[in-house]
């Protein structure tokens, strides 16, 4: 998604996610899929391990495993607590929790974190740091439709390098996303979507397509307003 300033591109994010209100028009989805923003509300993480943080993506894996501690912290553990740990264990089975740590380790030394803070808080990392972890968070969800806005910011060379490539070879959903970055733009998008005077265009290609075709069409109506004119 691309526009001027102000135009209302992360709004309209927020509305696709159904984290605020359209004034008009409605937002239709098949039921079983599932959405994912790219949050900013870091603060609410502050003293979560790294590696939680980005798991928690994955809203039922982290629901089970919260529970199965729970549940193993009990002094009196009945016979009900053993059928609900069984049904938690096929639970984490099922969302790889197994597998969980080794793959937000992943994320988080593609996006540019050292090891050594993954098992310590949040708040030991500055802000920009902050957001690279909360992108990693919905990287792990893994959501059939991906809504980022700037994803790039506080990202250095390296890391846009491996997050393309992620999202071109691992995720598999639909993305949308908002940037001003052009070289991301020309490698990831196969569509742009164009907010300019209340109106959104969609035009097929990347960027610079794009922009030659924005070109040419702005030419077209410049000739036919002549041809009116004359």
């Amino acid at each position: 998604i691309v526009g001027a300033n102000g135009t209302g591109k992360s709004t309209f994010l927020k509305i696709l996610a159904g984290e605020e209100q359209a004034s008009n028009g409605s937002v239709e989805k098949a039921k079983d899929l599932n959405i994912g923003i790219l949050k900013q509300d870091h603060f609410r993480y502050e003293e979560n391990r790294l590696l939680d943080v980005v798991i928690r993506g994955n809203v039922r894996l982290w629901d089970a495993l919260s529970e199965k501690d729970v549940l193993y912290s009990k002094e009196d553990f009945t016979e009900q607590d053993g059928y609900r740990l069984s049904e938690l264990e096929e639970i984490i089975m099922a969302e790889g929790g197994y597998e969980a740590e080794s793959i937000a380790k992943k994320l988080l030394l593609g996006l540019g974190i050292a090891e050594k803070f993954h098992q310590g808080p949040l708040s030991a990392l500055s802000g920009g740091y902050k957001l690279r972890v909360l992108l990693a968070q919905v990287l792990y969800q893994q959501p059939d439709i991906m809504l980022l806005d700037e994803p790039t910011n506080h990202l250095d060379i390296l890391s846009i390098a491996w997050l393309e490539t992620f999202l071109k070879t691992s995720f598999n959903g639909l993305l949308i996303f908002i940037s001003h970055d052009r070289g991301f733009l020309n490698n990831v998008s196969t569509n742009i979507l164009d907010i300019d005077y209340d109106t959104i265009l969609d035009y097929p290609g990347n960027y610079d397509k794009f922009c030659f075709s924005k070109e040419e069409s702005l030419r077209l109506k410049q000739s036919e307003l002549k041809n009116q004119e004359k």
